[in-house]
């Protein structure tokens, strides 16, 4: 009866001890924490595959969980102001965390792992920004879409595809004239090799003649002694005239104001004399004085023409005897005859 009785027991304790193996499993294999914890939400247009009890770490470190992933709520507002997302992740992370997670925190999708599970990563933020409140709804950012490369590269594939097919005899002429055009490109240079070595020679000769020339330059015109001497001596010319030129300004000036000043005095005295009504009449006198006298110098010069047209003529007796060449031959053959025989003057024949 005893036996029994502790057979019964045994079991009973085995059971017992099964099922505390069992909580306990079940409490570790569910990420169950008695930690005290708070909620935000996260908001995706596109969560890529992230699940409901996916884990939240910081720096590695496990944080949180995914609660739930839904759809938004109509009229809910993300706290950056930002267009409300499509799908918000609710998450629950451990008070004792809430202190590290700032309001410029950012909030990612990753893996763990190239093939591993999905996962929230959360990037803290600044220390010195306020920290996120319980409830809040933040941005986070989108998983890269594979699934939506791939697909819009095979649509551009395609495409590229059915254009190739659709202009396939352009692309076959275009290929064979640059087929062409390489091939004539190569024979030029087969043939004309020894020109092009002569031209390499030459383009590298040129560049050693420049910088052969850039450094003669230098030397003559930026490191030559005399240049720095002329550059000094035009300082010193500038810095003379800089000085000189106040002085000259203060010595010579007022001097030359005063004698202007005199001028303009005079010249208003004899503005003033001249300006009376009897002075003005006068000098209207002199005026038609003068005019008439030039009418008849213009009369006597047009005159003195005339006689002089008449003389190259020959009209007239001065004309004539101007202008008669036998008349001149006979005056001087008279003039000769008189000189050798003077008693003609008294004696006739």
């Amino acid at each position: 009866m005893a036996s029994a009785r502790s057979l019964e027991v045994k079991v009973g304790l085995l059971i017992l001890a099964a099922i505390v193996l069992l909580a306990a499993f079940i409490l570790v294999m569910g990420g169950i924490n008695f930690q005290p914890t708070y909620e935000l939400a996260i908001g995706f247009d596109n969560p890529g595959g992230l699940q409901s009890g996916a884990p939240v770490k910081i720096a590695g470190v496990k944080v949180g969980k995914v609660k739930q992933i839904e759809f938004s709520v109509a009229g809910a507002a993300p706290t950056s102001g930002e267009s409300l997302p499509l799908v918000q992740a609710r998450v629950s992370l451990e008070k004792r965390f809430q202190s590290a997670i700032h309001d410029n925190a950012t909030f990612y999708i990753t893996t763990q792992g190239v093939l591993g599970e999905q996962f929230l990563a959360i990037d803290p933020g600044s220390t010195d920004r306020p920290t996120i409140q319980e409830g809040a709804l933040v941005r986070g950012l989108d998983p890269p879409r594979l699934d939506r490369l791939l697909a819009e590269t095979y649509d551009l594939m395609h495409t590229m595809v059915g254009v190739l097919r659709e202009h396939k005899p352009q692309l076959k002429s275009v290929f064979e004239g640059l087929a062409k055009t390489l091939q004539g490109t190569g024979a030029f240079f087969d043939r004309n090799a020894d020109k092009v070595d002569r031209l390499a020679d030459n383009a590298v000769k040129m560049s050693e003649d420049g910088v052969l020339l850039v450094q003669g330059a230098k030397a003559k015109y930026v490191d030559n002694p005399q240049v720095d001497r002329i550059l000094q001596n035009a300082e010193t010319v500038s810095a003379s005239a800089a000085k000189g030129v106040p002085q000259l300004l203060e010595k010579d000036v007022p001097a030359l104001l005063g004698k202007t000043r005199s001028a303009v005095e005079g010249v208003d005295k004899i503005v003033s004399v001249f300006s009376s009504p009897e002075e003005l009449a006068r000098f209207k006198v002199i005026l038609a004085n003068i005019d008439a006298t030039t009418q008849s110098a213009k009369l006597a010069v047009g005159d003195a023409q005339v006689v002089a047209s008449h003389v190259r003529k020959g009209k007239g007796s001065v004309g004539a005897l101007v202008m008669d060449e036998q008349l001149f031959d006979d005056l001087q053959e008279l003039a000769r005859d008189l000189k050798h025989n003077p008693w003609k003057f008294f004696w006739k024949e």
